[in-house]
Order: structure tokens, then C-alpha cells, then sequence
């Protein structure tokens, strides 16, 4: 599998003719848009298909709740930071403008952040900061002492505590479906899915069109062709192999 990309040269005149406001709001949008795109792919490539029970499956759902967690808080702070009058009026000015119906895209995608409000509270209660014990409390009863387990190997890297992660997932989960916890993660994908493409075609459409409008755009090169994994079958893994501790 390829890649394939073009790079291009940005105007050093034009990105000194910017304000330092319009400068701040480009390096800003770009930004945002490289962090959410990561995370988004990210999550994608961590879930492995369900069938077969075991510590893999058991990671691969902790690593897909710390992303999503991560997701949330980012996604909740550029949104809050976008959100601020003084960038918001360049965005809406100079990059939503240009484009016909993309300052309606854009205020549809606040709507839809606003109506997500689980995002703030997952922000809060898991994602940036550990949950303290008050919070904890009604998860960790009598109910979630059954059943729980975790796995030891000889290396660190091969411990994995199971019912930690187990317990520290399931307030996100909840916050979306009290009585079905999955699914409720399930929901979580599908609504940050659908707000973040919403979010990342505004920044880029946007950013494209304020570079055309500023003449910022210097020169293209040609297209370069590169190895990448492919999207599918690729996933995050926990456990790794150690050729040096298996020598």
C-alpha cells in the first residue's frame, strides 16, 4: 500500500504580511486539524474485531476508551478554543466565507458539539483528569468485585491490570447508556465519527480557502509516493514481542 502527497510551499512574504492574530489563527486550525485527524485514525486502527476472548481483546478495548477519552477532551478543547470570539471572527471572516455554505457547515457542527453533552463531562471525568474517589465510588461496588482478573507476564511490559482499566472505562461509558455500558461506547464512536468529520472538513476546506485568499501558496511539487499500511487490518497493539528477552 502507498501514500501519496504533495508538498506545499508556503509564502514567507505572505505569512509575514498576516497579523499576529491571523497568523495565531492559521498555526491554530492546522493544529487542531493534525491532532484530530491522528486521534481519529488512531481509534479506527485499535479495534479489533470481537470473537476471540483473550488479553488482546481485553487491551484493545482499553486502548480504544484511552483514545477516546483523549478524542473527547481534544475534540471539547479546540472546539472551546474555536469557539472564542477572537478567533472566531477571523474564521468566520477569512476561511468560512470564501466557501459557499461552509459558515452554514460550520455553525451546524457547533450545534451538534452542543447537543453532544456527554463530550464535557468525559472531558472531565477520565480524559485529562484521573477520576477522584468521590467520583469513583458508585462504580467501584460490590457488583464490579465479581468476575475480575488481570494478567502478569515476566516483563512489565507483559502485566496488563485488567479490572483497573475495566473500572476507569466504564464512567465514559455510562455517561452515554446507564444500562447498556458498550453500548454506549458504540454511541461515543459514532457521535465523535460524525462530529469530527464534520469538524475536520470545515478546517481544511477552510484553511484552503484562506490560503488562496492570502496568496500564501508559493509553489507545488511534484507528487511524492511513499509505503503506508493500510487503513484496515492494521490495530494497536499493548503487548509487544522483545527479540533481546526472547533470545
Amino acid at each position: 500500500m502507498q501514500a501519496e502527497v504533495q508538498r506545499l510551499e508556503l509564502s514567507g512574504d505572505g505569512l509575514r504580511k498576516l497579523s499576529p492574530q491571523g497568523r495565531y489563527v492559521f498555526a491554530l486550525t492546522g493544529h487542531i486539524f493534525n491532532e484530530l485527524m491522528l486521534l481519529q485514525k488512531w481509534i479506527h486502527v485499535s479495534q479489533m474485531a470481537p470473537g476471540n476472548p483473550g488479553p488482546q481483546q481485553d487491551a484493545a478495548v482499553a486502548i480504544s476508551m484511552f483514545l477516546l477519552r483523549m478524542l473527547a477532551a481534544k475534540t471539547h478543547e479546540a472546539l472551546d478554543v474555536l469557539k472564542k470570539q477572537s478567533v472566531s471572527d477571523v474564521l468566520r471572516a477569512d476561511y468560512f466565507a470564501n466557501v459557499n455554505g461552509l459558515t452554514a457547515q460550520w455553525d451546524a457542527t457547533l450545534d451538534a458539539y452542543s447537543n453532544l453533552q456527554w463530550l464535557g463531562r468525559v472531558r472531565n471525568r477520565g480524559a485529562f483528569h484521573y477520576l477522584n474517589c468521590a467520583q469513583w465510588t458508585p462504580i467501584l461496588n460490590d457488583e464490579l468485585c465479581e468476575g475480575a482478573y488481570m494478567y502478569v507476564g515476566k516483563r512489565y511490559a507483559d502485566t496488563y491490570f485488567h479490572w483497573s482499566e475495566m473500572a476507569a472505562s466504564l464512567p465514559a461509558m455510562l455517561e452515554v447508556n446507564a444500562n447498556q455500558p458498550f453500548e454506549g461506547l458504540d454511541q461515543m464512536l459514532r457521535d465523535l465519527g460524525e462530529l469530527l468529520g464534520q469538524i475536520t472538513d470545515c478546517l481544511a476546506r477552510g484553511i484552503q480557502s484562506f490560503i488562496d485568499s492570502a496568496d500564501l501558496a508559493d509553489s507545488l511539487g511534484d507528487a511524492m509516493r511513499f509505503k503506508a499500511p493500510a487503513f484496515e487490518p492494521t490495530a494497536l497493539h499493548y503487548f509487544f514481542a522483545d527479540e533481546r528477552i526472547n533470545a
